[in-house]
This record gives structure tokens, C-alpha cells and sequence, in this order.
């Protein structure tokens, strides 16, 4: 087990690492360290027949900078894609003083993907990497007014608040690692 934490004026985030057969347990804790509630991009959700449902213990993976780095948050449209809409995670809003904690399970090795990456169209693996891994939330601060911008989606899972639209230079990120090596799909 591997474990690394960061923290910054907003919030602190504990991770912890550990491999559970092929499959990685990835366990986050983020505590509140403001006087305002900070809102975590951190409820990924996808749809299928005009239903909406939260990827309960999915997380984004991605290739930066020679790392994997592991994400809860709003990913970027990549550069001349064009689509409908954004993907914007649902969130979950932390009170000033409280901690929430998460588990993200993802197989291994891991195949790097986002919302604008078809998990259906992977390309075919050219074999295995070992590279560090990182974790990454996204966030936004409360501010005056912000409550009664949320809206709520019903899901399969419960009711989720969430805040669309919301942009991109707005969200604010935490990151700590690195958390061990981990084996990830090379896909060229």
C-alpha cells in the first residue's frame, strides 16, 4: 500500500493505493479546510437510453508528462473535437470542518481515458508500461449565491446535484503523489 497527501488553502487530500488482485483500490479523503463549502467534481456519470448514471467507482486516467495521472474532475474537450455538449461531473459539496471519503476501483493495467474518449473504441494495446501514479480532484469554492445555482439530476443512483453550465477556468485541482507504479496500457 502507497499513500501521499497534499493540501492548500481550500481543502486537504489524502490518498491511499493499494493492489487488490489485478484490481487497484484507490481510497481518497478530502477535508474542508475553509470557511465556505467546497463542491468536488468527483461524481463521473454517463448515459445510455436517455438515462443518466453515476460511474460510482470509475475515475479518469490519463498520460501526462510520462505519469499516469488518476482523476475526479472536468477534463478539457481535447483540441478540434467537436461535440453537443460538455461532460460535467456531478459534485459533492463539503461543508467548512467535514471530510468525505471515496473509493475508485480500476483494473490493471490501466487503459487511459476521459469523457471524450469512447471506452468502446480502445485502441489496441501495443503492450505494458509501469508508470508512477498521481491523483487529481477538481473543485470550486462556494461563493454568494452559488446554492441556488445547483440543480439536481435524478439518476439511477439517487438524486445528484450538479452545476452545468460551469466553466472550465473556474475549477480549481488538488493533486498529490506519486502513489506507486502502476501498469498501464501502452497505446502508442
Amino acid at each position: 500500500m502507497s499513500s501521499s497527501s497534499n493540501q492548500n488553502n481550500d481543502i486537504s487530500l489524502a490518498v491511499q493505493i493499494q493492489q487488490d488482485g489485478p484490481t487497484l483500490r484507490l481510497s481518497y479523503q478530502v477535508r474542508n479546510l475553509s470557511d465556505r463549502t467546497a463542491y468536488l467534481f468527483d461524481v463521473l456519470h454517463d448515459e445510455f437510453n436517455g438515462s443518466v448514471f453515476p460511474l460510482v467507482e470509475a475515475c479518469y486516467a490519463s498520460i501526462e508528462q510520462g505519469q499516469l495521472v488518476f482523476s475526479r474532475q472536468i477534463v478539457d474537450v481535447p483540441e478540434g473535437m467537436l461535440l453537443e455538449g460538455f461532460n460535467i461531473p456531478f459534485v459533492t459539496p463539503v461543508r467548512p470542518g467535514r471530510t468525505i471519503e471515496k473509493t475508485v476501483l480500476q483494473p490493471q493495467p490501466v487503459y487511459p481515458w476521459t469523457p471524450y474518449i469512447d471506452r468502446d473504441d480502445f485502441p489496441p494495446a501495443q503492450g505494458v508500461l509501469d508508470m508512477n501514479a498521481y491523483f487529481r480532484i477538481g473543485y470550486f469554492m462556494e461563493a454568494q449565491g452559488t446554492s441556488e445555482l445547483a440543480r439536481v439530476a435524478e439518476t439511477d443512483n439517487g438524486a445528484h446535484p450538479y452545476f452545468d453550465p460551469f466553466p472550465i477556468e473556474s475549477q480549481k485541482y488538488l493533486m498529490t503523489g506519486p502513489l506507486g507504479t502502476v501498469r498501464v496500457y501502452d497505446l502508442g
